[in-house]
């Protein structure tokens, strides 16, 4: 919270901030004032958003009513149904936390799945006007410049310098983290602005800018948000929040000490109240427990290579490494250097990792073997690990100094730091975000809809609310399908999560049909009447294999609109 053992703490005191120039004992203040702060902001935002779009989400600016993200993977397409899903199911009267429309007949509990319900609320309006295609393309390319933003007004709060609240932001808005959840398409994961926004309360609240029920009813109006765009993360603040003061409260001396008991107090407040908000989802989801989670994985840990590969790690590193020796005796210092420590730590998970190579357990293992931190991904902790990066790397360039060897070692690295991140960019994607018509893309599923989805001919061939099996290699396609369609047909399958549901998105019985046998052909025909299904529709541009294999069943299609329509009966 201060910044060296001289500052006045707690709200109310100087804005203006010391840390040391060099180890030694000399002080020197970070000037505090900006001038045009809102135009700095909204200068700060335009960057983040034509960085972005320039070298990464220009195809979904240029048609955002096409899916375009991830189409070979089931995640995206289950976002695009969620951005539906709420509204239609508060709209009707039905509960959200349960679904008959996907996995039909029986349908499936939402309740221990990703759903992002704030996320579908807010973007009501757009997936009311525009589809909820439009809703996730627009979500996507707005999460990391929004994040980057978010983070600079944090930085600017803290240092009062524009350049370095404006890499600061880079660091953590285009964090491999954020675009490589962005490239595939998981907008509870991708939307992280909230956590530089709960910073910056802090920091105002700090200064005397923000009064206590204003702090405690924005706070917990935020923590409240995110629990509804990704409750394993609400999680993870929590702890590293309690962690965080518990590293402020003893770095912070004496002097300090009262002050951040204080703002500790307001938080679990605020915390207290969110969960209270929180708890017809808890409390419904704590009453129908999931069927089973999956186990935490090596590949979800953190990998000591990836803190040092070169395209982002190593300068990021060498600043932390930097500001710890040169100015450890500041209070903001310690408190940021040990945080980001304590994060890599718990973000390495049960086992520790080196390249593809599981070297054993970590003394801490048998706490990934509780009930719900079992299932959790540990490397998904480093989020807040690019936070404290962001922080530190203001905090660095933010350092006033007389040695030109000093502001050179400074920017240079810093310069480095952020050149090296958003040159990552492309890679961190996974290329998963296609030009429409780029020739490199013609193995990739196409992204328009089929106009039998797109132009309503659907309804010329299935009934209200009949039971549909979707085939295509697309992934997902039955929900992405359904939720474009406003839930005029019900499906069956339909990827939810790896725990509840299969991967591939299709009923078993439906899904074994490619490598068929009379055996699973009887199974297919008992599933199809045992459940209701009418109709199998399957997208033309996949069709050929499973053309021959109905056909050699006795069923026959009707081509239309880009895709075979076979009716069961």
């Amino acid at each position: 919270m201060t910044t060296s053992e001289a500052d006045k703490p707690g709200p109310g005191a100087s804005r203006t901030a010391t840390v040391p120039r060099t180890a030694g004992p000399r002080q020197f203040a970070l000037r505090g004032r900006v001038p045009h702060p809102a135009l700095q902001g909204l200068l700060a935002l335009a960057v983040y958003l034509a960085i972005f779009i320039i070298a990464y989400a220009f195809p979904l600016l240029r048609q955002p009513g096409l899916p375009q993200v991830g189409q070979g993977q089931v995640d995206p397409n289950f976002y695009v149904w969620s951005l539906r899903w709420w509204p239609y199911a508060i709209s009707h009267g039905l509960n959200p936390l349960y679904s008959s429309q996907i996995g039909a007949p029986v349908g499936f509990s939402l309740a221990w799945t990703t759903t992002a319900p704030a996320l579908a609320v807010i973007m009501f309006p757009i997936t009311a006007a525009f589809g909820p295609i439009t809703s996730l393309n627009l979500t996507l390319l707005l999460s990391a410049p929004v994040s980057a933003w978010a983070t600079f007004i944090v930085a600017r709060r803290l240092t009062g310098r524009f350049w370095p609240a404006l890499l600061a932001g880079t660091v953590y808005g285009f964090s491999p983290y954020e675009v490589g959840h962005t490239g595939v398409g998981q907008a509870n994961l991708a939307v992280i602005m909230l956590f530089p926004l709960m910073v910056y309360l802090v920091l105002l609240w700090w200064d005397g800018k923000l009064g206590r029920p204003a702090f405690i009813g924005l706070m917990a109006v935020a923590m409240t948000a995110e629990f509804y765009v990704f409750n394993e993360a609400f999680a993870e603040m929590t702890l590293l929040g309690a962690v965080g003061l518990l590293i402020g409260f003893a770095v912070a001396g004496p002097s300090g000490r009262p002050t951040v008991a204080r703002l500790a107090r307001l938080v679990a407040v605020a915390w207290a109240i969110a969960l209270v908000l929180a708890s017809p989802y808890l409390v419904y989801a704590l009453r129908h427990p999931s069927a089973g989670f999956i186990k935490a994985l090596p590949a979800n840990s953190l990998h000591l290579k990836a803190l040092i590969i070169p395209e982002s790690g190593i300068p990021l590193l060498l600043i932390v490494l930097a500001l710890a020796v040169l100015t450890w005796s500041s209070r903001l210092t310690r408190l940021l250097v040990i945080l980001f420590v304590f994060i890599v730590v718990v973000a390495l998970g049960p086992h520790l990792v080196v390249g593809a190579t599981e070297l054993g357990p970590l003394p801490w293992a048998r706490l990934w073997s509780l009930p719900l931190v079992r299932s959790a991904e540990p490397v998904r902790l480093m989020l807040f690990g690019y936070l404290v990066l962001a922080i530190i790397l203001a905090v660095w360039l933010a350092i006033p100094t007389r040695s030109r060897l000093l502001l050179a070692a400074q920017w240079v690295l810093g310069l480095a730091a952020v050149a090296a991140i958003i040159a990552y960019i492309p890679q961190a994607s996974h290329g998963n975000i296609i030009p429409a018509g780029n020739p490199s893309a013609a193995a990739r599923p196409a992204v328009a809809l089929p106009t039998f989805i797109s132009d309503g001919l659907y309804r010329d061939y299935l009934r209200p609310h009949e039971i549909v099996v979707v085939v295509s290699d697309r992934g997902n396609a039955g929900m992405l399908f359904q939720a474009d369609t406003n839930f005029y047909f019900r499906i069956a399958g339909g990827f939810i999560n790896a725990a509840l549901s299969d991967t591939a998105a299709l009923p078993a019985p439906v899904a074994r049909l490619s490598d068929p046998t009379p055996a699973t052909e009887r199974q297919f025909r008992a599933y199809v009447h045992r459940s209701g299904v009418g109709a199998i529709i399957v997208e033309r541009a996949w069709a050929a294999p499973w053309m021959q294999v109905f056909s050699r069943m006795g069923l026959h299609g009707t081509s239309v609109g880009g895709v075979i329509v076979y009716r069961t009966a």
